[in-house]
């Protein structure tokens, strides 16, 4: 049954706007935690559905996990449902990335010989386990994955948690059960969660696979190169994509180059005024699964090359 249209005086629109407005400050706006996205994007506001998408193997997870602790850390509530990954891989995972930070002399712990105790690595797990912030721990909530969600479940979900929390990640679109037709459930789904943000004026940071395409054409992806994308394309307020580079000189000539991978962050669609796409040049720490912040290896490349300015 089609729901009653809703009409708002313009005069409550003006005071609810103003309000929210004021109540933002750098301290608790949410945050990509990537500094130069957050500088070119600032931030992101209540109702904003942001795609993260991605092919296989290029760390989409893991940049959408990083967002996650960064809000958590700022004393943001955050839904993470980890439709990939189970709550136990979740922690592993975050005892691992801070094992790894503590090694001073570039060797480190594999995911596998960690979760299978094939190592004595008790002492730097109790280290690494002290040194979780307490908000971390408090302020994510995680799915415990007993079921694959529909549609519906992932929208009651979400309203149910519309009280206890400041924002959703939800990682990833292509992981929730479509029944047999995939492809006009995903065109359902996507847009029923801008609706959702809408409705409840919370974010949601959604991560989703891109096609093969640019791939086998060997250049980079754009928006149009989201799964099934129409949908997402027009009701997605941010898109980031995310695809493997090639070596450059500041990584071969670091120390720890075996552990690094050259990403490119390329931004195709935002509220700010900007030239898009925009490019920027990133590197992956393999080891440590976080995106490295190292002055040598970023660079912002914008409006398809015609201006090129350091990130820093």
């Amino acid at each position: 049954m089609t729901p009653e249209p809703k009409f708002i005086k313009l005069r409550d629109v003006l005071t609810q706007t103003v309000k929210e407005r004021r109540l933002r400050t750098i301290e608790n706006n949410c945050i990509y935690w990537v500094k130069q996205i957050d500088d070119v994007l600032k931030w992101f506001t209540e109702n904003e559905l942001i795609v993260i998408g991605a092919w296989s193997w290029v760390w989409k997870t893991e940049l959408s996990n990083q967002i996650a602790i960064a809000n958590a850390m700022r004393g943001k509530k955050v839904a993470l449902f980890s439709l990939e990954w189970d709550i136990w891989e979740i922690i592993y995972r975050l005892l691992q990335q801070r094992i790894n930070l503590n090694k001073t002399d570039w060797s480190f712990v594999s995911g596998p010989d960690y979760r299978l105790n094939m190592i004595d690595i008790n002492d730097e797990e109790d280290i690494a386990m002290s040194q979780i912030d307490d908000k971390i721990l408090d302020n994510i909530l995680v799915f415990d994955k007993s079921f694959i969600p529909t549609r519906e479940t992932l929208l009651a979900m979400i309203a149910s948690l519309h009280n206890k929390v400041d924002m959703y990640v939800i990682d990833h679109l292509h992981y929730l059960d479509y029944g047999a037709d995939e492809k006009n459930w995903l065109s359902d789904i996507i847009r029923w969660v801008k609706e959702t943000t809408e409705i409840l004026r919370k974010p949601v940071v959604m991560v989703a696979h891109l096609s093969r395409t640019y791939i086998t054409q060997k250049r980079d992806p754009t928006k149009s190169d989201l799964h099934w994308s129409s949908n997402i394309e027009k009701n997605a307020n941010t898109i980031i994509l995310l695809t493997k580079g090639e070596w450059y000189q500041a990584i071969e000539e670091h120390k720890d180059s075996a552990h690094l991978a050259h990403t490119k962050i390329i931004i195709d669609k935002c509220r700010t005024w900007i030239q898009l796409p925009v490019k920027l040049d990133w590197v992956f720490d393999i080891r440590t699964k976080l995106y490295r912040q190292d002055k040598e290896f970023c660079q912002i490349t914008q409006g398809n090359g015609f201006s090129q300015v350091r990130a820093y």
